[in-house]
């Protein structure tokens, strides 16, 4: 497949203007101004359009799309209590699979090509996440209420499971993380227990962090340290972790977190709605940390529409600090679609470059929201709609063009999820 006479966004973060990009199956094998020699079967006309890698959703919890919306208003502790915890008891795997399968379509459709989820249903996540073509690193969430042991924890099978069956699945596209879902809802014994398996298996971890100054003022109290330093203490850091939301962090926690190469996961619309509060991530990146871009879960953002979280990511910071020149349209972008797919450990995306996958987004500036192109990653980052997003290819294959999802029958999805919802409320 041949794009031609598009801007294309190259690795070192510069916009090539009127040129082609050629994919070969599932790879970038051209890029130029000139037109390239080799024939193309298909040939996509990228005029007014802009090329962007794909974006990465690097903390999500899919299937809650199906709790969309409920328990507005109320903070974290009774939010989950109150009124997540009882509806998430109602579910089962089927409805689990169509709410997955509405949330990539959400996903798709404003540019993201790869999501890390942490959730239950493990088996329908990856059903779904394998149709439709997205890549995606899943994980379960253990937690543990009691003093049961590691094998007896809940969720642990479950991660055993899913890793034997699933994790590198067709060719990598999908990939199992061992994911613990906080310190607060765990014990030591089992931390340290995720760390090694996670160590054993040669697999990512994934956990919350720091989400509210409750959860951090109660570890202090049990342990007399942070939630950054109890895991520090406890080992999970020695393994690739990504961290979301550390919004209640010490100076010492960034120095941790920087030091142990942990890959952040900053939520704003979730932490905002929850008034968990607002993440310092400047610090975080002075002190050298890896940053990257999460939407949480539809039921505490409300959508999954990554550019609303990226427009934030940015605003957030320079209103924090008093300071309009931080966290520019460049380094957001480097935090949603590099940055993000290097904490999924993967390192042939997350830029348009030849050798690379072909995981690509097309935006169309010919927009009323858009216009005149002055300067197109700003518009991108603080103008930028989902209906400006014109194609989302993962892996070489259209996944979503002109408001089609070609893998998913998305009348069907809705039908779906309108009949599940009714049930569940």
């Amino acid at each position: 497949m041949l794009f031609s006479h598009c801007n294309i966004l190259l690795a070192d973060g510069e916009i090539q203007k009127d040129a082609y990009l050629q994919i070969t199956d599932d790879k970038i094998t051209y890029i130029g101004t000139e037109k390239p020699q080799a024939a193309s079967d298909t040939v996509y006309d990228g005029t007014n359009q802009l090329l962007l890698p794909g974006f990465v959703n690097t903390h999500s919890h899919v299937p809650m799309t199906l709790l969309r919306s409920i328990g507005a208003d109320l903070p974290l502790a009774r939010w989950l209590h109150e009124a997540i915890f009882p509806i998430e008891n109602k579910l089962n795997k089927h409805w689990a699979y169509f709410g997955t399968l509405l949330g990539i379509a959400e996903m798709l459709r404003s540019g993201v090509t790869s999501f890390t989820d942490m959730y239950f249903f493990g088996e329908a996540r990856a059903k779904a996440v394998l149709e439709t073509g997205i890549n995606a690193n899943l994980s379960m969430g253990i937690l543990c209420l009691d003093d049961s042991s590691f094998e007896k924890a809940p969720m642990v099978q479950e991660t055993k499971d899913l890793f034997q069956q699933y994790h590198n699945a067709n060719a990598g596209q999908l990939k199992v993380d061992v994911g613990l879902h906080a310190e607060y809802t765990s014990n030591a014994k089992i931390a340290r227990a995720v760390g090694e398996y996670a160590k054993e298996i040669g697999a990512n971890v994934h956990i919350h962090l720091s989400e509210t100054n409750k959860e951090t003022q109660e570890c202090i109290a049990r342990h007399g340290k942070t939630p950054t330093a109890y895991f520090n203490d406890l080992g999970l850091f020695d393994n690739p972790t990504t961290a979301a939301h550390c919004v209640w962090l010490t100076q010492q926690d960034r120095e941790i977190l920087a030091k142990k190469n942990v890959f952040v996961s900053h939520c704003p619309i979730s932490n905002l709605k929850l008034g968990s509060g607002l993440a310092d991530m400047w610090a975080l990146a002075q002190q050298g940390a890896t940053l990257s871009i999460g939407t949480d879960g539809a039921a505490s953002n409300d959508n999954l529409n990554f550019l609303e979280d990226m427009k934030l990511s940015a605003m957030l910071q320079k209103g924090l600090h008093q300071d309009p020149s931080i966290f520019s349209a460049k380094q957001v972008l480097q935090m949603a679609a590099k940055n993000g797919a290097i904490s999924q450990g993967r390192t042939n995306t997350g830029t348009l470059a030849v050798g690379n996958q072909a995981d690509i987004v097309a935006v169309d500036y010919h927009s009323c929201n858009l216009l005149p192109k002055t300067d197109m990653l700003s518009a991108l980052i603080y103008a930028a709609l989902p209906s400006d997003i014109k194609m989302t290819m993962v892996n070489g294959k259209i996944l979503y063009q002109n408001g089609t999802f070609t893998t998913i029958d998305i009348e069907k999805v809705m039908y779906e999820v309108e009949h599940i919802g009714k049930k569940l409320y």
